[in-house]
């Protein structure tokens, strides 16, 4: 131990080392416990919001109804919930909801509440009927600046019965299908790799001197004992260091963090937190795999101290784990297709860890065969001297190349995967008009709705036409005036006469009404006339009512086309007017598509920076501790008179050409696994493309890119470096 603590109080090259080791173990450090609160940010806002659950699973022994609605104001989304009391009694509700809102009560959150002070009434505020008896807190919402809203009803004809507005421990894991959980996962997987790359990185600088001088060590006397205990001593100094840095800034990076936008708004403080038992083994177990990487790197010095300096072989069975890691992770994705529960994803994951281990293991022998290949037909000097040092070394030579390649290979699969999740975000599916907003799963008078707004009005009723064999889903109907439902519906042009219109004749003459409760049966006429419908969307037919008596009056649906200037008007007066009714509305669902597709792109954009920030400090930090550990040949080639122009030449080869060789392997990679999550996601979601685009090449030409301008900082340690460095070794 005061051997190790003697080296790294006089050996300046050591000290230097250990400055790097550092600075190599905070980033990751501080990156790794950024990565694991991100989990805990999307539990803290399922746990907030674990009481609008409930309105999925129905209870029928509720005592009050909820109706949800998801609802939308000047480019901004708003969660809409009737609530009606069924029973008399106390109802249990969430932390930061004050108390359960009684008919003609209303609960706003405080920037639904500021946005309704300023807004004209007829345009908002008479949607939330009532006297308001209080503001949501923040532990009932997702995000500071949520526009949510509790509306307290007489009765709700479409409610769920649920036993109060209070939820058990929130789950994320169902958001969007399950899809942002599964993305959420991968990249957390993704980017926990070039962390642990570059820890390894940091553990082996200045390790070719460092053998050497122990390998005297041990020829001298030394036990084994006495070398691994000099060497786990003079990385803990460093290693230690770093970790407690890296805890250090952590917290502020958090709050910077909270800041990015995520479903529509930023995040509390407090989200982006890990737990202390966390920080506590990042913080341990980061120090701890350095000083192993730095012991497990002594066995030749350990058990043949002779050959120490000798070359380094590579097997080229390593290539063989790139196949094994992607059949791991291909039976992850049969797996997952089938399973459900927390553990749906683990071998999907695993996989993916391993195929992006099995590149790193893999890449000293795509370097040492590219360095055999120049070293046996180039003969420009800097070439020579790169490629002798890569089929000499390619372990070392690679290490500064491990980052850049985790880097591409992060790229290619975030990029072939970007364009398939576009086609599987909801967007507006053309079934309806721009224009119009349409009301589902009504059961309500629509008299208040035609003295509230002088819109016309078109009253539908939706269900299915089948031969009425239960066996027989039938094909999705309307049936409505056709002259009041094209005001609404897209691809409908009307005739005179009542008829049909449909894409082909139907199959059925019997007619049922969606929904089990009073539902309505009718029969077509043994004759009518069809007629061609090109709607797009996912309503199969329309039907006149003069042909399946019983149905006139009756109504489960309501559509309304608006003008840009009435819009607000009209969505005011359906919803104030209909309360619990589900809204069709093109431009909410714009909305939130384009909300999701920005978060995809965003998470998309910052992942990648990191693998690729991750990726050229690695490699700048091998290229720098290279340079350090060949000081004394660097100094003996100065000294025979060559110039340190080469010597730069042949440093920036050492890093490009196996970056080159590599990365295509990785683009080609990524681009497997990221089809095999897209074919993941699509069975998610239940539909979706799979596009590729010459974008997914992109990361081979930006990794160049950054193992350049990696390279490049070798150059100040480089000049460093005179003929003196020779002898003085």
């Amino acid at each position: 131990m005061r051997i190790a603590l003697a080296v790294l109080r006089r050996d300046r090259r050591s000290q230097v080392a250990t400055v790097l080791v550092a600075l190599g173990v905070m980033i990751a450090v501080s990156l790794v416990l950024w990565l694991v609160a991100a989990p805990n940010g999307l539990q803290a806002r399922a746990d907030r919001t674990a009481w609008r659950d409930l309105l999925g699973n129905p209870d029928q022994s509720g005592v009050i109804s909820v109706a949800v609605n998801n609802d939308s104001f000047d480019g901004k989304l708003i969660q809409r919930f009737d609530v009606a009391r069924l029973q008399q009694g106390d109802v249990p509700v969430a932390e930061g909801i004050v108390r359960f809102p009684e008919a003609g009560e209303v609960l706003l959150s405080p920037a639904l509440n500021d946005l309704v002070r300023g807004t004209p009434a007829e345009k908002l505020g008479n949607r939330f009927p009532g006297k308001q008896i209080g503001e949501l807190g923040p532990e009932a919402l997702k995000y500071p600046g949520e526009l949510v809203a509790i509306v307290g009803q007489d009765k709700l004809d479409n409610g769920y019965r649920a036993t109060g507005l209070r939820g058990g421990p929130g789950s994320y894991r169902n958001d969007y299908h399950g899809m942002l959980y599964l993305l959420t996962r991968v990249g957390l997987v993704v980017l926990v790799v070039p962390c642990l790359v570059l820890v390894a990185s940091a553990a082996r600088l200045t390790a070719a001197k460092r053998e050497r001088r122990l390998a005297a060590l041990r020829l001298a006397g030394a036990s084994p004992k006495q070398v691994i205990v000099m060497t786990a001593v003079e990385t803990a100094v460093g290693a230690v260091v770093g970790s407690v840095l890296g805890v250090l800034l952590a917290q502020p990076f958090s709050h910077l963090t909270a800041k990015i936008p995520w479903e529509g708004g930023t995040w509390y403080p407090g989200d982006f937190v890990p737990s202390a038992g966390v920080v506590a083994a990042v913080a341990v177990l980061a120090p701890v795999l350095v000083i192993a990487a730095a012991i497990m790197g002594l066995r030749r010095v350990v058990q043949k101290p002779l050959a120490a300096v000798g070359k380094r072989k590579v097997r080229s069975w390593r290539l063989l784990m790139i196949a094994g890691a992607l059949g791991v992770f291909f039976l992850g994705i049969v797996y997952a297709q089938g399973a459900r529960g927390d553990n749906q994803f683990t071998v999907v994951l695993l996989g993916l860890g391993a195929v992006a281990m099995a590149l790193v293991l893999a890449g000293p022998v795509v370097t040492a065969w590219v360095g055999r290949f120049f070293v046996g037909r180039w003969t420009k000097p800097s070439t020579l001297l790169a490629g002798r040092r890569l089929a000499g070394d390619p372990v070392a030579a690679f290490r500064g190349s491990a980052g850049v390649v985790i880097a591409v290979f992060t790229g290619s699969m975030a990029l072939t995967m970007l364009p398939g999740l576009e086609s599987q975000v909801p967007y507006r599916d053309g079934t309806w008009r721009e224009e119009a907003i349409v009301a589902e799963q009504v059961a309500h008078d629509v008299t208040p709705l035609r003295l509230q707004t002088s819109a016309p009005i078109a009253t539908m009723l939706d269900g299915s036409v089948s031969t009425g064999k239960d066996t027989d889903y039938g094909t999705y109907v309307l049936v409505g005036k056709c002259a009041d439902v094209a005001k609404v519906l897209n691809g409908l042009s009307c005739g005179p006469g009542p008829a049909v219109y449909a894409h082909s004749k139907l199959t059925g003459d019997v007619f049922k009404s969606s929904g089990q409760k009073d539902q309505v049966t009718a029969k077509l006429p043994a004759r009518y006339e069809t007629r061609p419908f090109d709607g797009a969307g996912h309503i199969s037919a329309v039907i006149d009512p003069e042909l399946l008596p019983g149905t006139e009056g009756k109504v489960s649906m309501v559509g309304l086309p608006t003008t840009p200037e009435n819009r607000d008007a009209v969505h005011t007066a359906l919803i104030g007017t209909l309360p619990g009714v589900r809204l069709v509305d093109g431009e909410q669902r714009e909305l939130y598509g384009s909300t999701l597709m920005e978060d995809l792109q965003r998470a998309t954009i910052i992942g990648l920076s990191i693998a690729a920030v991750l990726g050229g400090i690695g490699a700048a930090v091998a290229a720098a501790g290279s340079v350090i550990d060949r000081r004394r040949t660097f100094g003996a080639l100065i000294a025979a008179g060559t110039p340190i122009r080469v010597l730069a030449h042949a440093l920036r080869r050492e890093v490009m050409l196996p970056v080159f060789a590599v990365t295509i392997a990785a683009c080609g990679a990524g681009l497997v696994v990221g089809l095999g999550l897209l074919t993941l996601a699509r069975g998610l979601v239940g539909h979706g493309e799979m596009p590729l685009t010459p974008w997914v090449a992109a990361p081979v030409a930006v990794g160049m890119v950054v193992a350049l301008v990696a390279a490049l900082a070798c150059g100040p340690v480089l000049r460093g470096i005179s003929p003196r460095d020779y002898s003085a070794e």
